[in-house]
């Protein structure tokens, strides 16, 4: 989808047209089914008192889950009402969308519960309930996400502005440590199909932002991925 921008009117005022590029929030999901997916398996191959890899492994998990956390905080604050407010037809939809979300985050404080016990005694028995847990969130997460990509966003794309939809990102990009901004990025490209790949950083990234990512934020990301998949990393797109 192109993304729509603001156009002037008549009187040369900015006018922020309804409607948005919501293709954004596919590559955010399809990294979220990623985690879900390989974060179990890794947890599960950490050998018994290894505390130096269940804090390499412990970490990966601990971003994913705050990047979960952080993602519905944004929706939660920047979609429902505003959505219900202008398509109210949409009411049942939203109601499911913040249950699956209440449901959700239960399952997150088990996680992250059992996460800070694992990463201090990894054990075998805490890593598989340390696991299991986060098996649960995926598969509930997995329903919901299906869900609010059928059923919300393409409402969102049509009644939100641009700038409505952009603070979602900028929410995002506010509760995270500077630090770990060479993972986000290399997960989102990693996301975007590798045919479209060079068109979408040329589509999405500014200049100064792209050759940041080819000096320095793609060498540390590299390295996260090494880190944590010695043998390989499994592909998201």
């Amino acid at each position: 989808m192109t993304r729509k921008l603001p156009s002037t009117g008549g009187d040369g005022r900015v006018v922020d047209e309804t409607g948005c590029d919501t293709s954004d929030i596919l590559l955010v999901h399809r990294i979220f089914r990623w985690g879900y997916r390989e974060m179990p398996v890794l947890v599960r191959a950490v050998p018994a008192g290894d505390l130096e890899r269940a804090e390499t492994v412990g970490a990966a998990v601990e971003l994913v889950d705050k990047a979960l956390h952080v993602h519905h905080e944004g929706e939660d604050r920047f979609i429902w009402d505003r959505l219900e407010r202008r398509e109210p037809g949409c009411s049942l939809h939203v109601d499911v969308m913040k249950a699956q979300h209440a449901r959700v985050a239960e399952l997150l404080d088990v996680a992250d519960a059992l996460l800070a016990e694992w990463r201090t005694a990894p054990d075998p028995a805490t890593g598989e309930r340390l696991a299991a847990a986060l098996d649960s969130v995926g598969e509930t997460l997995g329903v919901h996400l299906g869900r609010e990509e059928a059923d919300i966003v393409p409402i969102v794309a049509r009644v939100f502005t641009q700038a409505e939809w952009d603070e979602i990102g900028e929410h995002a990009r506010n509760e995270f440590p500077k630090e770990t901004m060479p993972v986000q990025m290399g997960l989102m490209i990693d996301a975007v199909p590798a045919g479209e790949r060079d068109e979408w950083l040329h589509e999405n990234l500014p200049l100064p932002v792209r050759a940041l990512w080819s000096l320095v934020m793609r060498r540390k990301y590299t390295a996260w991925q090494r880190s944590l998949f010695p043998d390989g990393m499994p592909a998201l797109a």
